[in-house]
């Protein structure tokens, strides 16, 4: 914890009260002295709450001990509201300030050591039954508000990975949009000048692009990593900017868009969507060279959708070659296996659309 390493007002009232019930407890001379030393410990008890546990320990077995080598001059006391006094304190501090430093065994020994002292107060069942009862529930309070603190951190940290993701993903997609648009026409200029100088220029223009697209998938990978948080938001897809960025390099622009919350899917049905979308944008690349592609992910109750579209193409715009792909008939067969449905057709503005529906839910991978 930030503030967990120095002391706060509210300490100072456990030295109070600590110290009160210490004076109940009927001892004088050294007890008394060192049962007073270990409830002004109390105050640092978020700075060493370890070492306040083991003080508040020993201030419980050291009247014990004298008992046994001096009864006469160090009676057993059944004034006590508590024993020890600290018990409280020393409990709750080793369970829920040392949680981030110490584990299982150091945090347990100064609490195992306290409920024992009280223990051999067998002869006075009330004072033994206070005592342990004060401490299983600060020992308990302790792992409470230890859990507590853990759990804030780690959705604090996952909220900072779920931005970074958000950011990521934007400024992949604003840029990768703005630089295969020039790619494109880079191509375009490419294929079409009678200058050999300028297609030499703009070649090298088409390369530097793409190797910018490149650098920026590879970035915003790097961002992404150990995230946790899988593609997009939450999305449990494999990430689909890889193929935004080849189909870009290919001169074909990609805008991805997903709408609604994020379900979980099966592995197949996560490779297959991957799939619909390679083979799509592929199909626009090697049918309809120059076209703009828009790749939607909607996800509604019970389902997801995964959607192509693509505008017409231009007869004389540049493409690089694409390799042979599977045809919509086998794709549709691939789709039905994964449990979806697969909608093809031509658009009214001379276009194509490919559009899978799959079952969310998580069922065999």
């Amino acid at each position: 914890m930030v503030d967990g390493v120095r002391p706060r007002p509210l300490d100072a009232v456990a030295v109070l009260v600590a110290g009160g019930l210490t004076l109940t407890t009927g001892y004088q001379g050294p007890v008394l002295v060192l049962s007073l030393a270990a409830a002004v410990s109390v105050l640092w008890m978020r700075r060493a709450p370890l070492t306040v546990a083991w003080i508040g320990a020993g201030s419980a077995l050291v009247p014990l001990v004298l008992h046994v080598l001096a009864p006469d001059v160090a009676p057993l006391r059944t004034e006590a509201i508590l024993w020890p006094p600290t018990c409280v304190f020393g409990a709750y501090g080793a369970l829920a300030f040392a949680a981030d430093r110490y584990r299982g065994a150091p945090q347990w020994l100064p609490v195992i050591t306290l409920a024992l002292a009280a223990l051999r107060l067998a002869d006075w069942p009330p004072l033994v039954l206070r005592s342990e009862a004060a401490i299983a529930l600060a020992a308990l309070s302790g792992m409470y508000l230890a859990a507590r603190g853990r759990l804030r951190t780690e959705l604090a940290e996952r909220a900072g990975r779920v931005e970074r993701e958000r950011l990521a993903g934007e400024m992949h997609d604003v840029v990768t949009h703005r630089v295969s648009r020039m790619v494109l026409q880079a191509g375009v200029l490419a294929l079409t000048s009678g200058d050999e100088r300028a297609r030499a220029a703009a070649e090298e223009l088409r390369a530097t692009g793409c190797e910018a697209l490149e650098e920026l998938r590879h970035m915003v990978a790097l961002l992404r990593r150990d995230t946790g948080e899988g593609f997009g938001l939450g999305l449990p897809l494999p990430d689909l900017r890889p193929l935004v960025t080849e189909s870009a390099c290919a001169g074909v622009p990609v805008e991805l868009v997903v709408d609604g919350a994020p379900e979980p899917v099966s592995g197949v049905v996560g490779r297959t969507a991957y799939l619909v979308v390679q083979e799509a944008l592929a199909n626009v690349r090697k049918h309809a060279p120059g076209a703009d592609a828009r790749v939607r992910l909607r996800y509604v109750p019970g389902s997801l959708r995964v959607g192509v579209r693509n505008s017409p193409g231009l007869p004389d715009a540049w493409v690089t070659v694409t390799a042979p792909g599977m045809g919509l008939l086998e794709l549709r067969q691939r789709v039905e296996v994964a449990g979806g449905t697969l909608e093809t057709g031509a658009e009214p503005d001379g276009g194509f659309h490919v559009e899978a529906a799959f079952p969310t839910g998580l069922g065999p991978s």
